[in-house]
């Protein structure tokens, strides 16, 4: 059986209270020997799926002109500065690869809390052209690495398999020197984004 990435949500989501109140309860009352480790019932894997190398260009600024409002950025959930338009790239993996299609961003934001957080939708196109939509977001994990969690939406049922499982992802900035990568000019500036499907 297939667990849809919303369903496995839901049923996530669904669970966190309860699983919330037990922690809780476990840990007063029935302390985990030393060195000891839950059972695990479902061992959850990670199956590398594709690396995606998108491009973008020197970011702009979320505000006004230069110079003008300089400490108005705040938005609904946070503070948004500067957007880093999408200028192409390249996608390989198992069974799928293609080109990052111009458009879309990367619309970081920095939470009330000051956790940084990537948030980028834009397109992939498959060398047989069907168009993914891909929106990638998650936290900074270091200073050049984060972790993401990334959906696809694709139509048709070569592709299925994106819309039906569920993804982690990280990214490394810049791209390491031994991928080859695209040259989109001296202002593009690339990541490495590396998808493992959880199984």
């Amino acid at each position: 059986m297939t667990l849809s990435r919303r369903r496995a949500i839901g049923l996530i989501g669904a669970g966190l209270p309860l699983a919330a109140a037990a922690t809780r309860l476990d840990a007063e009352t029935v302390p985990a020997p030393a060195g000891k480790q839950p059972r695990i019932y479902d061992q959850v894997g990670l199956e590398w799926v594709m690396d995606i190398l998108p491009f973008c260009s020197a970011p702009e600024s979320m505000g006004g002109k230069a110079g003008q409002n300089p400490g108005d950025q705040t938005a609904a959930d946070g503070t948004r500065e500067d957007l880093w338009p999408i200028v192409g790239g390249t996608f390989y993996g198992r069974g799928i690869k293609g080109t990052v299609v111009p458009g879309g961003g990367d619309f970081p934001v920095v939470r009330p809390d000051g956790v940084e957080i990537i948030d980028a939708l834009y397109r992939l196109r498959t060398d047989d052209g069907v168009q993914i939509i891909i929106h990638n977001k998650g936290p900074r994990y270091s200073e050049s690495k984060f972790r993401l969690l990334p959906s696809f939406n694709v139509p048709g049922k070569k592709y299925a398999w994106l819309r039906e499982s569920v993804f982690v992802a990280t990214l490394t900035y810049p791209v390491p020197p031994e991928i080859p990568a695209p040259d989109f000019g001296p202002n593009a500036n690339g990541r490495l984004i590396q998808v493992f499907r959880i199984t």
